[in-house]
């Protein structure tokens, strides 16, 4: 990794230090000049200036939600920062400095090396209750593969309370007891994955309880701690099986043993299995309960096959309950919660004839073959879209900078309100996890 020389140094720890200063107070004109690096950041940057010197360099992790090279936590929990510094030494080695701040002086109370070529994520969590953060890292050894060690900050031991292989790690509480535990998950041949959960005491140590994924995996594309109906805490892992389904693994602490709910124990792979691979779960009600997709491809009336998703809540014994269905147009970045009575017979057409305006068709077959077209959403570009998306018995659904969606209700029982309700956006994370 190239250093970073000690002008960018400055800029990148000020950004996070500067509010080791306290409340900025001055004329006018001060409000509007750089932000003046206070004595105690000064002090910090000559303590990483001695280590860069020595001929070490920044070494940021590369993976999960901390990813700067100087950190600021509060591991022993007395209300002020310390700053956790990462980097690769002259001999190319992982080491990790801690600085404590005492009466606003730091001081290095701890430094941890590690083997690997870069570090993957970083997690600070306290595991045995103790009152301090402990230190969570990956050491990345090649491609997916990490040493996850777990260092107690207590006194500054840097005491290692747990080591193993892993291919991904989250920290939550499955168990319900208020304490965090550590989520692993690792392979153990090319296709098949564990998840371990870590629970950790100063009594008993690392006691740990484990779980098989799906079988065939290709590749591990989202995991993240969730909530289940009932408010049970779970652990929801999806992933590309070797054929290119999708699989959506749902775990949760069950008289502490892990356990996978949606495991189908004929086949070894998840009850979630499908070969539409666009959806991902999601909250899709907003009640904070993650929901599952179930896709349904619809009647083709012609090349293009569309797809319905009906979407099903977990509680922790494992049942299910359909909370909606919708239609998803995720190349126009919109979805349809589908009105009671359309998922029955429903149809899709695509027309995208007129320059600047692309148009999905809802529609139900009849009895008798034909087809009675329900609503039209447009999705309308250039510069006259507000003009034309108000023409013709259209209406405006949701106006942005440069698209503009519309709707024409093309049947007399469809409300426009209702359609109005139901019309919402796709977010670009909205599938988002931590993979």
């Amino acid at each position: 990794m190239k250093r970073i020389e000690r002008p960018a140094a400055l800029i990148l720890l000020a950004a996070v230090l500067f509010t080791l200063s306290g409340c900025y107070s001055g004329n006018i004109d001060q409000y509007f000049s750089p932000p003046q690096p206070s004595e105690e950041y000064l002090q910090l940057q000559e303590l990483i200036d001695q280590e860069i010197s020595g001929g070490s360099e920044y070494a940021s992790p590369t993976r999960g939600s901390y990813r700067q090279s100087v950190q600021l936590e509060d591991l022993d929990g007395n209300g002020v920062d310390e700053a956790i510094v990462f980097f690769r030494d002259a001999d190319r080695n992982l080491k990790i400095n801690i600085y404590a701040s005492t009466s606003r002086v730091f001081r290095k109370v701890l430094t941890l090396q590690g083997e690997g070529r870069s570090f993957g994520s970083v997690e600070y969590a306290d595991f045995n209750g103790d009152g301090w953060k402990d230190l969570v890292v990956a050491w990345q050894i090649a491609g997916s593969m990490s040493l996850l060690s777990v260092y107690s900050m207590a006194n500054w031991t840097g005491e290692l309370l747990l080591s193993t292989d892993s291919t991904e790690f989250l920290v939550g509480d499955l168990n319900g007891d208020k304490q965090s535990d550590l989520l692993v998950l690792r392979g153990v041949t090319s296709d098949a994955y564990m998840a371990d959960m870590y629970t950790y005491t100063r009594e008993r140590g690392a006691q740990a309880t484990s779980a098989a994924l799906s079988a065939g995996i290709f590749e591990l594309r989202r995991a993240r701690t969730v909530t289940l109906s009932g408010g049970t805490g779970a652990l929801m892992v999806e992933s590309v099986l070797e054929n290119g389904d999708l699989v959506t693994d749902l775990l949760v602490c069950r008289e502490g043993s892990l356990v996978n709910l949606t495991m189908n124990r004929g086949t070894g792979v998840s009850e979630t299995r499908r070969s539409y691979t666009l959806a991902y779960a999601q909250d899709i009600d907003g009640d904070g309960v993650t929901e599952i997709p179930r896709p349904q491809q619809l009647y083709s009336q012609g090349g293009e096959v569309f797809w319905s998703l009906a979407w099903y809540r977990y509680d922790a014994a494992g049942r299910t309950t359909d909370v909606m269905t919708t239609y998803h147009c995720f190349s126009d970045s919109w979805y349809l919660v589908l009105p009671q009575g359309w998922t029955t017979g429903l149809t899709i057409r695509r027309d995208d004839t007129v320059p600047g305006e692309r148009t999905i068709i809802l529609s139900r077959l009849t009895t008798d073959g034909g087809v009675n077209d329900l609503l039209a959403v447009y999705t309308i570009t250039g510069e006259n879209r507000s003009e034309r998306a108000a023409q013709d018995g259209r209406f405006i659904l949701l106006e942005e900078t440069a698209t503009v969606y519309a709707a024409e209700l093309l049947s007399p029982g469809v409300d426009r309100d209702d359609i109005q309700k139901r019309f919402f956006r796709i977010n670009s994370d909205w599938s988002s996890g931590s993979i």
